[in-house]
């Protein structure tokens, strides 16, 4: 028996049995699918795929293949090849099981051309993300997302449409009495669109930027802005998601005017024993006006309480006069400490005050900014700053108060010898 005679002898058996002609057909349908998955992905992607890698747009071709853009289009191949062979074996098929497969295969095809476009869409936003300054601005990863999730919602709309048998205009016009139980699911998502939104127009918060939310327990760099949710890397190593509607609603830190300031402040305080506190005599005056950073000073502050003294008649008697202080003569060289120091910011504020007295002592308040904003420098300035001062203090006859320890409370419970 040749070709010719076997084609026609199975063609006849086939047609009288249905099941296992509908059987054939799928197989054959599959075995196309099949091949035509394996050519595309070995020939047509696995060349593109060499072509990107050896280009000189490495950037673009490298965001291409992380995100598997051209392996989420290779698998539209067997979609379209199954969707067009359901389409030509329908009258082998009976009326139910061909509507099943041609929906199955429809949404395949619809899925597949989703995914390759969200991939190429992510691919995109990859290579922005990377190029220099893209990523400040724009929160890109998250508006990708909300593209990618608009897509799948089309996509889904569009199968259910043609599972029906509807149009798609149709359907969507019969959503409408459903709108509200959309906006109940999606309103996370809606509102984290809608934030994101909010933090790119008005800059609130970029990637790379220190943020604090003491509320969340959140202290570090921002490493990723997403759809719904904010990443930052703390200080302690540790990662922290953050709902990007927080930035909109609570309250948080930013420091990024402080690093492109170029000054970090310093605010701290001295806590003075007020029992220290004292007038200064005059030898203490003439030690004190040998102090080069007093040398101004001194002569200045005494011209000034002699007017004052003189205009309002004060008699001999010390407690009429104005008389220079340990405590002020101490904030006058803390100032000028201060001031004269080549790692403090010469053109930013500058205070040296006194606070509310309280039962810790008598505050010296230090407000001056850093001429850095490197942390170990700012720390080191820092330190050194109240190292000198914790030490210069006793030398204006001034305690610093600090509370008892039971050392202290040994010492003094100790009876006297005599």
């Amino acid at each position: 028996m040749n070709l010719g005679e076997i084609w026609p002898a199975a063609s006849a058996w086939l047609a009288q049995r249905p099941t296992a002609a509908a059987a054939a057909a799928l197989l054959v349908l599959a075995a196309a699918a099949v091949l035509a998955d394996w050519l595309v992905r070995r020939g047509i992607a696995a060349t593109a795929r060499k072509a990107l890698q050896s280009s000189r747009r490495g950037a673009l071709g490298g965001a291409l293949l992380e995100s598997r853009v051209l392996l989420r289009f290779s698998h539209l191949a067997p979609a379209l090849v199954m969707l067009a062979g359901l389409s030509a074996a329908q009258p082998l098929l009976s009326a139910t099981l061909g509507r099943t497969l041609g929906v199955l295969a429809f949404a395949a095809v619809v899925l597949t051309a989703i995914a390759g476009i969200v991939a190429l869409i992510n691919a995109v936003s990859l290579y922005l993300q990377k190029a220099p300054g893209s990523q400040a601005r724009l929160p890109l990863k998250g508006y990708a997302q909300a593209v990618s999730l608009v897509l799948y919602a089309v996509g889904a709309l569009v199968i259910v449409a043609y599972a029906a048998e509807v149009s798609v205009w149709l359907l969507l016009s019969s959503l409408g009495a459903l709108t509200a139980v959309l906006l109940l699911v999606f309103r996370d998502t809606l509102l984290s669109l809608l934030a994101s939104v909010q933090i790119s127009v008005n800059d609130i918060v970029r990637v790379g930027d220190w943020v604090e939310m003491p509320s969340r327990n959140v202290d570090g760099d921002v490493v990723d802005i997403a759809l719904h949710t904010v990443t930052v890397r703390n200080w302690d190593k540790t990662l922290s998601t953050v709902p990007t509607q927080a930035f909109i609603s609570g309250s948080f830190k930013n420091w990024r005017g402080m690093s492109q300031d170029g000054a970090r402040r310093i605010k701290r305080s001295l806590f003075i024993d007020m029992a220290t506190v004292r007038f200064l005599d005059e030898a203490e005056i003439q030690r004190f006006s040998q102090f080069k950073l007093l040398e101004g000073y001194i002569p200045e502050k005494q011209r000034e309480l002699s007017d004052y003294n003189r205009r309002i008649g004060a008699e001999s008697l010390p407690v009429n006069l104005r008389r220079l202080t340990n405590i002020g003569t101490f904030r006058a060289y803390l100032f000028n400490y201060i001031r004269n120091h080549p790692k403090v910011h010469a053109e930013r504020t500058t205070l040296v005050r006194q606070l509310q007295p309280a039962a810790d002592g008598l505050p010296i308040e230090i407000y001056c900014f850093a001429a850095t904003t490197d942390w170990r420098a700012y720390e080191d300035l820092q330190s050194d700053l109240f190292d000198h001062f914790l030490a210069v203090a006793p030398e204006f006859g001034l305690s610093l108060f600090q509370r008892a320890s039971g050392r202290d409370l040994r010492e003094s419970a100790r009876p006297l010898v005599t």
